[in-house]
């Protein structure tokens, strides 16, 4: 059978370990069950082949394992096969994808029945949070909290005409030191802050008030320290709201920046990767839209 799962970007500004947003770019994985002792054969293409494990540290595979264990069962024997079209750089939900994918297969070749939900949390099991992991499996924009330990995930659809351009400088920030430079306490008003920007944040996206996307992404929580970690930040920051960005945050952890936009999107992406180059770093641009679907089958 064969599967595709959209990237995703997480945060959104304040929403820091809990809104995800998922996006029309894709990884496609198929497997075989196959007579082989060399389970499982891992296949790679597409972007990021050489960081993207070909053994059982596969997180495809290690998302697959994951359901079997759950069932109380083994996987067969398998031929994994990846295409990743997800921009490999950090910031996008590669891993996130990966895990979801992996989780999704194994929910079908063994024929668990288990739910998205049921599904999300073995996932976030091995992710260890909510954001990627819910998007690339429901797609849409996800909202998750914790219930006694268990995620609860909703999805909703976004019908406003938005375009992602995300931008990604040439070099990794693991996302391990991503959050060892954030502060273990904040000040109460900042923390208020967050919740009035996340809230708006939601409900503009739902009401499609675009406008609002202009003051509702602002963060106190994690980027002002995260942005140190990518140099010339602030530069590509005011060159993409001075070209006509509606916004301008961190994708995940980055090192990937993005922005809501409804218009002037390749002057938006030209302007990032141009105030990059002037801090000496090269980047790319995707143009990506919404993807209100989740993970799914193609072909069975």
């Amino acid at each position: 059978m064969k599967i595709k799962v959209p990237a995703s970007t997480s945060n959104l500004g304040p929403g820091f370990d809990t809104l995800g947003l998922a996006l029309d770019r894709y990884l496609e994985l198929s497997v075989e069950v196959v007579d082989t002792k060399n389970s499982p054969e891992i296949i790679v293409k597409g972007n990021g082949v050489e960081h993207i494990a070909a053994d059982k540290t596969n997180l495809v595979y290690q998302g697959m394992v994951a359901v079997a264990k759950h069932a109380g069962t083994e996987l067969p024997s398998l031929r994994l096969s990846l295409n990743n079209g997800i921009p490999s750089c950090g910031g996008l939900g590669g891993s996130g994808a990966a895990i979801s994918g992996g989780v999704f297969l194994a929910n079908e070749i063994l024929d668990v029945k288990l739910s998205r939900e049921e599904m999300l949390n073995i996932a976030v099991g091995l992710e260890g949070h909510p954001d990627n992991v819910s998007a690339a499996l429901m797609g849409g924009l996800t909202i998750n909290c914790f219930d006694n330990g268990s995620v609860r995930c909703r999805s909703v659809k976004i019908a406003a005409p938005l375009s992602v351009v995300a931008c990604s400088p040439r070099f990794q920030v693991l996302t391990k030191e991503a959050r060892k430079i954030l502060p273990k306490e904040v000040l109460m008003k900042d923390a208020v802050r967050n919740i009035e920007n996340v809230a708006s944040l939601v409900a503009s996206l739902i009401q499609g008030d675009v406008d609002a996307l202009r003051y509702a992404t602002s963060d106190t929580l994690h980027e002002q320290y995260r942005a140190s970690l990518i140099p010339g930040f602030d530069d590509v920051k005011k060159a993409a709201l001075d070209a006509g960005a509606l916004s301008f945050n961190i994708s995940g952890a980055g090192p990937t920046v993005f922005c809501f936009a409804v218009s002037n999107e390749k002057e938006i992406g030209s302007a990032m990767v141009k105030a990059f180059a002037a801090h000496g770093r090269e980047a790319s641009c995707e143009m990506m839209r919404v993807e209100n679907e989740g993970a799914r089958a193609i072909t069975k």
